[in-house]
């Protein structure tokens, strides 16, 4: 069963909006919550899943068709469900590889065809309980203590609860000047359809940054032939490291009382000297640290949150948001024979003319001005966080008016612990959730499927707790309408 193509929508109009919750995206985080729903629930209640693009379940991560791209955690690490670790493994050895092993690291477009197969699966279990809806939400109105979610087509639907699982957004723009900003030598989206198939394959191309994101297209561009000089620059010129195999190490958390971020950064640095001299690799302490990253997070003031993401952020990134080994042995192999080159700088200079771009870079190290002659610029800076300055109709909408807010940090939306959205005059709101990476804010760890696996399963039990508690006499009668 496939759901790229919108399914029949009778049988969903039958339910009551009381018991119906839309979600709005259906990558990885609306999918494996629109499942968690309809396992949960046992079909009682109804679920509209509203995603813009084709292909339920994928997203941006796992809608790559670039077998390079592999997924950044191993197998035995990736089920969709918390309560059942090995669900992925076995899905793997049935659909894929029969020789997978857990610490294999597959290709993400597989981990696609899994989530879209977790949804198929619930949706064929309680028919006409599910309907996709292949549409943009532009807007959300509350009415009659419901919420009606407006799309672009013009149409309409009715819910009870609506869910942002608006996954992660395009990268914000750079400071470049307009000419360059709007020429053809500029990439602006690394993931947008065809932006890097522009160019001739010899051609000089700059990465603007050094993460995940940057190592993603380095690998599509040479899985599309692309055999010219690739350059990356960020501010530290730091690369993501490697994961390797290595004997766990015990979990610990620190006290969380009043502690700072100096006091927790010689607390970590401790731990690896200590398992290194017991054999341990360092990796295994940031791995076990992982659990508590999130009650960490929330145990920082927020000057200790700023200073973090000020100071000590990408050195973190680098080292807890590892790569595939084949993709780190890829990347080293690269940098050795000069075909990829890291630049650590700041940009000042940056001018086009008829076939490319010249620019000036000041080197971090020596505070030396650096030249760069390249025909293409790729903005691979990351997702985009501040809800202000991101270009989506629906965040724009629901800010005008007031039934959302930026959290004080600017990495999201201001929520709950437990996702619930908070307006703009610091109410919790009855109506709208979120999930996912537009819950950083609030939790720091929240774009990685371990992270949002659980947080899935808590919303799920935390939307069908509000349901069953609700008064017979206060549920809405109002069915699924459809307006045009």
């Amino acid at each position: 069963m496939l759901l790229d193509n919108a399914m029949p929508l009778s049988a969903i109009y039958s339910h009551d909006c009381s018991e119906s919750v839309a979600i709005i995206g259906g990558g990885f985080c609306g999918a494996i919550l629109a499942a968690q729903l309809l396992r949960k629930s046992a079909g009682s209640l109804s679920v509209v899943l509203i995603e813009r693009n084709s292909g339920l379940g994928r997203g941006v991560a796992y809608g790559t068709r670039c077998t390079g791209h592999l997924l950044n955690v191993s197998a035995k690490e990736m089920s969709a469900f918390p309560d059942d670790p090995d669900h992925f493994l076995r899905w793997a050895r049935s659909h894929h590889n029969p020789d997978a092993k857990g610490s294999d690291f597959l290709p993400r477009c597989r981990y696609g065809d899994y989530v879209h197969s977790i949804l198929c699966q619930e949706i064929e279990r309680f028919p006409g309980r599910f309907e996709s809806i292949e549409d943009e939400a532009v807007t959300v109105d509350h009415r009659d203590g419901a919420v009606q979610v407006h799309l672009r087509s013009g149409q309409t639907r009715t819910a009870s609860r609506v869910v942002l699982a608006l996954g992660n957004f395009p990268p914000a723009a750079l400071h470049l000047p307009e000419a360059v900003r709007s020429s053809s030598h500029y990439v602006r989206d690394p993931w947008e359809a065809g932006a890097l198939t522009d160019g001739a394959p010899t051609d000089n191309v700059l990465l603007i940054g050094s993460g995940l994101t940057s190592v993603d297209v380095l690998i599509a561009l040479r899985a599309s032939g692309h055999t010219g000089e690739i350059h990356f620059l960020s501010r530290h010129g730091l690369l993501p490291n490697g994961h390797r195999s290595a004997a766990p190490w015990p979990p610990f958390a620190p006290k969380l009382s009043s502690v700072t971020l100096l006091e927790l950064m010689r607390k970590v640095r401790m731990q690896v000297i200590v398992a290194g001299m017991r054999g341990y690799d360092w990796r295994a302490v940031i791995d076990a640290v992982r659990p508590a990253t999130q009650q960490i997070w929330r145990s920082l003031s927020f000057r200790e949150q700023r200073r973090f993401l000020r100071h000590l952020r990408p050195y973190w990134e680098v080292h807890r948001h590892r790569i595939a080994p084949e993709v780190a042995a890829r990347l080293d192999a690269e940098i050795a024979a000069g075909h990829a080159q890291l630049h650590a700088g700041r940009m000042t200079t940056c001018e086009e003319d008829a076939s490319g771009i010249n620019l000036i870079y000041c080197d971090r190290r020596s505070g030396d001005s650096r030249r760069l002659r390249v025909h293409r610029i790729v903005n691979c800076t990351g997702p985009a966080t501040d809800i202000r300055l991101i270009q989506h109709p629906l965040l724009a909408s629901l800010l005008r008016q007031g039934k959302i807010r930026p959290d004080p940090l600017f990495l999201g939306l201001d929520t709950s612990e437990e996702g619930v959205v908070i307006d703009d005059d610091g109410l919790a709101s009855t109506l709208i959730f979120a999930l996912g990476p537009l819950r950083k804010g609030s939790l720091w760890e929240t774009t990685a499927v371990p992270e949002i696996r659980v947080q899935a399963a808590k919303m799920a039990d935390l939307l069908l707790t509000i349901q069953q508690a609700q008064p017979p006499s206060t549920r809405i009668s109002q069915r699924y309408a459809m307006d045009t």
